[in-house]
């Protein structure tokens, strides 16, 4: 039996590669005797701890799965809802929820005390409630994990949701006769700015402070930096896809070069852009407006009860059998009907039982180092992208990176080249989906591909959404559809909300809803459409916006609705804005050819 690993190695590599120590790390969110254990995997995983100890390092959680027990799910549940109602405006629904939040029995630790009273400081300051209501809450906040906020600073040892309540605090003092000093946020903006936070991190914050610090700098005194900061911030919104600060992004940016009369050109389509952002918002009941303490849901969860569950059925096995050497069946029964939680070690021994992963905390590939995970997200937006020669170059160096022997690495890496053979139009079509079914194998016992009823992980999506779209390729839309389907029916199986699995279930879905059009069934196609925009923007994403808007535009316009050039607009102004070069030249001649932009 192998040896069972856990994050602990990871965070010990990261924390000493940038120099901290963890009494640094840990202060104001752990105790040094449970961080100490955690690094050595002898402590059960906090996730909301690992979060916090990921973000103070400067690296997201994004490309980690988590595992967890059913009490933990419903938490993070519990704080989407809060600021999914927070985005629809809907106060007294959010503080409900809060309130729900506060019966928890983890409500009183630091991280989910924080949370609660940062969300009522935001609400408090979104309802035009007094300043002095809102101050009492943000203090309240951070206080929290930042007992020593100065000291903690200087070292600076601080995440990026941390900066943004600093940041928050300095904009809501401006409200009342206390201001603080400007010399504060230039100094805060400037820390932040050196901060070596990775990209998905860095978008989470430097907007608000480029936002900022255009509030303290005199006209004429030094607009040049605030040019440079504001630019930095819009190519890090567009370089990662989000929405939040945006809007607010632009206009900052739109009022710079009319002060330098730039080309009004290039003015009036940053102006479009923004307008569309805001009309797909509008249109959703969805704003981020003066959401400052957003927290960016882009995640990848299951649960340990539904896991187990599902993977013994696929597999055939009884209870009484899986449990044979592990625990008794009642157990195990507990276990799967969520009444009992595995400790991490038995989860894992039961899930390799079954031939699957089972670390509270999967990585999806086996990697030392946290490098990897980085180019794995620079790959996937090549390739969203379609700049294949950046993608096959970052293929090539996490290629030279990786133990090729580990089962997983070797699937990646072989379904990636796969991926860049059919997109760069080399290759057998029938010969690339033998090829991606054998690479399925690796990981995954299966008699029906189409129909196992394991639970599926990201890689293993991956690689049935690449052989969908060689189908897709050859005409086969039925093949196609019948494989976007049975994605779909696995996310719409599990207990776990679609936003919660974001990365994977929003190509999916927007790819089904291309299928379902393209074989006319409109309705469907619609509806699949507006519950992805839905979701997306939920999780506050921007860049795979467009491609369901066209979708909805391309059925519109098969329909004879004048509307449908509203939504061709909407898409036109998201790929350009995003950066989705290839797709908005196919579009724009498609729009023109047709003359539906007028």
């Amino acid at each position: 039996m192998k040896q069972m690993q856990g994050i602990g190695q990871l965070l010990w590599k990261l924390r000493e590669k940038e120099g901290i120590r963890q009494k640094q790390l840990c202060m104001g969110i752990s105790s040094l005797s449970k961080y100490a254990r955690i690094e050595a995997d002898q402590q059960e995983i906090d996730f909301f701890l690992i979060d916090r100890i990921m973000g103070r390092l400067g690296k997201s959680v994004e490309r980690l799965t988590y595992i967890l027990p059913m009490d933990v799910y419903k938490i993070y549940e519990l704080r989407q809802e809060v600021q999914q109602k927070i985005c629809q405006r809907k106060w007294e629904e959010a503080e409900q929820y809060l309130d729900e939040y506060e019966k928890n029995k983890r409500a009183k630790e630091p991280l989910h005390r924080q949370f609660i009273e940062q969300e009522r400081a935001q609400i408090a300051w979104l309802r035009g409630e007094s300043v002095e209501l809102v101050c009492e809450h943000l203090e309240t906040a951070i206080l929290q994990t930042m007992p020593e906020a100065e000291n903690q600073r200087k070292t600076g040892v601080l995440s990026a949701e941390e900066y943004k309540l600093l940041l928050f605090r300095w904009e809501v003092c401006q409200e009342t006769e206390q201001k603080r000093a400007k010399d504060e946020i230039k100094a805060l903006v400037e820390e932040i700015f050196r901060k070596n936070f990775e990209k998905t991190e860095r978008v989470k914050i430097i907007p608000y402070a480029a936002l900022l610090i255009s509030k303290v700098i005199e006209e004429g005194e030094n607009t040049t930096y605030i040019k440079m900061r504001t630019e930095e911030a819009l190519e890090a919104l567009r370089d990662e896809g989000k929405l939040l600060y945006m809007p607010e992004i632009l206009s900052q940016h739109i009022r710079i070069l009319e002060k330098e009369q730039s080309n009004a050109d290039f003015i009036e389509i940053l102006r479009q852009e923004q307008k569309c952002i805001l009309e797909v918002e509008h249109d959703y009941n969805v704003s981020f407006e003066n959401y400052r303490l957003f927290e960016h849901v882009i995640r990848n969860f299951e649960v340990d009860a539904e896991l187990i569950r599902r993977t013994r059925r696929a597999s055939k096995l009884t209870q009484e059998s899986l449990s044979e050497d592990i625990c008794t069946q009642e157990t195990l029964a507990r276990i799967e009907n969520g009444n009992q939680q595995p400790r991490s070690e038995k989860l894992w021994q039961i899930m390799e039982k079954m031939d699957r992963n089972g670390k509270r905390i999967e990585t999806g590939i086996q990697v030392e180092e946290y490098e990897i995970l980085e180019l794995k997200i620079e790959f996937s937006k090549y390739m969203h992208r379609k700049e294949y020669e950046k993608a096959e170059k970052i293929l090539f160096e996490i290629e030279s990176k990786i133990d090729r022997s580990e089962p997983e690495n070797k699937q990646y890496v072989e379904v990636g080249k796969i991926q860049l053979k059919y997109h760069k139009h080399l290759g057998n079509s029938e010969e690339l989906v033998q090829q991606l079914k054998a690479l399925l194998e690796i990981t995954l016992k299966f008699e029906d591909v189409y129909r196992t009823e394991y639970v599926l992980n990201r890689q293993e999506i991956s690689v049935l959404t690449e052989i969908a779209l060689i189908y897709w390729g050859k005409k086969d839309y039925q093949m196609a559809l019948e494989i976007y389907h049975f994605i779909d029916d696995r996310y719409s199986d599990s207990c776990i909300k679609p936003v919660f699995h974001m990365l994977d279930w929003n190509m999916n879905i927007a790819n089904y809803a291309r299928a379902l059009d393209e074989l006319k069934y409109f309705k469907e196609a619609m509806c699949t459409c507006q519950k992805a925009v839905q979701q997306m923007l939920y999780a506050g994403k921007g860049a795979s916006l467009g491609y369901c808007l066209m979708i909805q535009a391309c059925i519109m316009e098969e329909e004879g609705k004048e509307v449908c050039k509203k939504y061709f607009k909407q898409n036109l102004n998201l790929l350009k804005l995003y950066k989705m070069d290839a797709d908005y030249k196919v579009m724009k001649n498609y729009v023109e050819e047709r003359n539906l932009l007028n």
